[in-house]
């Protein structure tokens, strides 16, 4: 699983030119200064505050706003007013220079730790490097992501556990990654955390090492990524308790494994505490007012479509039917599994369903929680996740013969054959969605400007030639993501709920062996 998903974020990284995701060319610019020792930058007296200035090599001087701003096409239909067109330009070559210039970015406020990671790619200047920043933030994405579908497995519930990790993984969440972006680190994160939390709050289960190291590394990973992370993981262990219960969380308590993991998660919030109380007392934003809830409520489809697939500054999407059908399978997952969820679980799924749905709105509405920005739908996904797997991870509702139900298959004590198909069916239509976002990327950047995005001449004529064959990069991704659909719907648990404990036997590591 862990190879599948790193083949996956790699082919993303291979199909966008460098440096032009989301804010890539910024996010470089901080991951190079911080590499080498500076940390946040310095503000000059005359400029926004929004920007400081940075010390980085040549390379990231040239990588400017020309470079993604030499793809940009229209924007997308129903993008918000905030993301204003920009005027296109001519994409200048990449030096290899180690020199160090002055340059701006915009991209200093988050925890200094994932620029940390992935600014060791600016060791080696040039192209090379950013592809290479690049793999280093897939690496720890594919490694949580492929943990997740490990642990999903070991809950008993059958193929809908791997479809709703499948449902979690979104394209958005596989291009972030691919774009050297925090995003996709702090999405996979939750992940993790949201089904080892599950595997620790079942009572028939004897957690092994590995699940509680597993649950303290997500959860300290979340808490240092992004600004909201902290909180994500506050709500995420409250959540994981309500599961759990009073009895099991005394049990759990007695652990000395869980205990130290707890104080390493205690250290990383408090790390990210005092990171951003010293940027809100030396590099304070103008407070920026909330739109109105009524605007942000306007907005909540769009921002649910960003949690699927709108890439790049806006300008290049899914259609807004493929997201729904996206959001429509997540959604029949989170019904499906709250059919056998325990009460407790279903409480804390519906709860956690509400407070992404409600961020998504006061966010951007009420300013709240106070980012200092626009919001984008992105950013809710590690609660909107947690909805998904708590309803299909978490520990089944307990029959009256529980002890002698023995699980003969997967789904064959949850929903029966039809509702099995109906699974892989699911499975199909997200294989599908990803194919097609896959493409949409691809054919934005190769085709001959964005009035003209033939298929065919963006497979076979591209215009940005990208290190691989385009029609070589798109075969390739469709064995990839589907063997990873494939993986996740295949693992299943066949052990008997009531006869031995789920993780008595040794289990995956953090990342789990290439497939």
């Amino acid at each position: 699983m862990f190879g599948l998903l790193v083949l996956v974020g790699t082919l993303w990284a291979v199909a966008t030119p460098p440096v032009t995701g989301p804010d890539e060319v910024e996010q470089a610019r901080r991951a190079a200064a911080v590499v080498r020792g500076d940390l946040i930058g310095a503000r000059q007296p005359d400029v926004p505050p929004l920007v400081v200035d940075v010390r980085v090599p040549q390379t990231y001087g040239e990588a400017s706003v020309d470079h993604w701003r030499c793809f940009l096409g229209p924007l997308v239909d129903g993008s918000p007013q905030q993301a204003m067109p920009l005027p296109p330009s001519t994409c200048p070559e990449l030096s290899s220079s180690r020199s160090i210039t002055t340059v701006q970015t915009v991209q200093y406020r988050g925890q200094p730790f994932f620029y940390a990671w992935v600014g060791l790619g600016t060791l080696w200047p040039g192209p090379f490097g950013t592809y290479l920043m690049r793999f280093l933030s897939i690496l720890p994405v594919a490694a949580l992501l492929a943990t997740a579908a490990v642990s999903a497995r070991r809950t008993g519930r059958g193929r809908l556990a791997g479809l709703a990790v499948a449902c979690v993984i979104t394209p958005m969440v596989m291009y972030l990654a691919g774009s050297t972006n925090p995003s996709a680190l702090e999405v996979a994160a939750a992940a993790c955390a949201w089904t080892t939390g599950m595997v620790l709050a079942d009572r028939r289960a004897t957690p092994s090492g590995r699940t509680v190291a597993s649950f303290g590394v997500a959860l300290v990973v979340l808490s240092l990524t992004r600004g909201l992370g902290p909180l994500f993981s506050g709500y995420l262990v409250v959540a994981v308790a309500a599961v759990a219960g009073w009895r099991r969380i005394v049990e759990l308590a007695k652990r000395r494994d869980l205990q130290i993991w707890a104080g390493a998660v205690v250290v990383a919030v408090g790390l990210s505490g005092a990171w951003l109380a010293h940027l809100q007392s030396d590099y304070a934003l103008p407070p920026r007012p909330g739109t109105g809830w009524h605007h942000a409520l306007d907005y909540l489809p769009w921002y649910l479509r960003q949690t699927v697939g709108v890439f790049g500054t806006n300008d290049s999407a899914l259609s807004s039917p493929v997201s729904t059908i996206w959001v429509a399978a997540a959604g029949g997952v989170l019904v499906a599994g709250l059919w056998r969820s325990s009460w407790a679980a279903r409480a804390v799924a519906l709860a956690t369903l509400v407070v992404g749905l409600a961020m998504q709105v006061t966010a951007e509405g009420l300013s709240l929680p106070p980012i200092g920005f626009f919001w984008q739908g992105r950013y809710a996904l590690p609660i909107l996740v947690g909805a998904v797997l708590v309803s299909a991870v978490s520990p089944r509702r307990p029959s009256p013969d529980q002890d002698s139900e023995p699980v003969r298959g997967p789904l064959s004590n949850e929903l029966g054959l039809a509702a099995e198909l109906a699974v892989w069916a699911i499975g199909g239509v997200l294989v599908v969605v990803q194919t097609a976002a896959f493409l949409t990327v691809l054919r934005h950047y190769t085709a001959e400007g964005p009035g003209s995005l033939r298929l065919s001449d963006a497979v076979f004529h591209p215009t940005w030639a990208p290190p691989l064959w385009p029609l070589v990069l798109v075969v390739a991704y469709v064995g990839a993501i589907g063997s990873t659909v494939v993986l996740l719907l295949r693992s299943t648990d066949h052990r008997p709920v009531g006869s031995a404990p789920v993780l008595s036997v040794p289990e995956e590591p953090l990342v789990s062996t290439p497939t």
